[in-house]
């Protein structure tokens, strides 16, 4: 007798303990990191203007794209500085590379030190995200850029 009122509990048992387990997952999912898109626009439209200047040589077309842009001069070559240092370094990249996919996983990264004191440590890290963006989704630009 008492063996048919326990076989009777367990599937009530199994069912809430489903219920309790798609539950907390479904709170992880809701409460845990959302994932993040990346804006790139930036740094490809400054790309794309590097590439014309290679080409043409000419200082008024990139002066009016980069104010198409909303950047400065100074604002170009800094973007232009961070594509060619991954360019360059290789393991810098790779590194770099796994920090964008947590950043667009939806964890926040938080930097420890920032070599660039005028600005914040956020900035830095948006830049590098949008470069690496490029570098990883328009290869192909990049090649243009530098060359093979």
């Amino acid at each position: 007798m008492m063996e048919q009122r326990m076989m009777g509990w367990r599937p009530g048992v199994l069912l809430l303990g489903l219920a309790i387990g798609l539950g907390l997952w479904g709170a992880l999912r809701w409460l845990g990191p959302q994932p993040r898109m990346v804006d790139a626009s930036r740094a490809e439209g400054c790309l794309q203007a590097f590439i014309e200047f290679r080409r043409s040589g000419d200082e008024v077309r990139l002066a009016q794209e980069l104010a198409r842009l909303k950047v400065s001069r100074a604002e170009f070559e800094r973007i232009i500085d961070r594509f060619i240092h991954y360019r360059i370094s290789k393991s810098a990249l790779a590194q770099a590379q796994k920090l964008l996919e947590a950043f667009k996983d939806g964890y926040n990264i938080q930097p420890e030190r920032v070599f660039e004191p005028v600005r914040p440590a956020t900035y830095s890290f948006q830049l590098d995200a949008e470069v690496l963006t490029v570098i990883t989704e328009r290869p192909e630009l990049v090649s243009q850029a530098f060359g093979s």
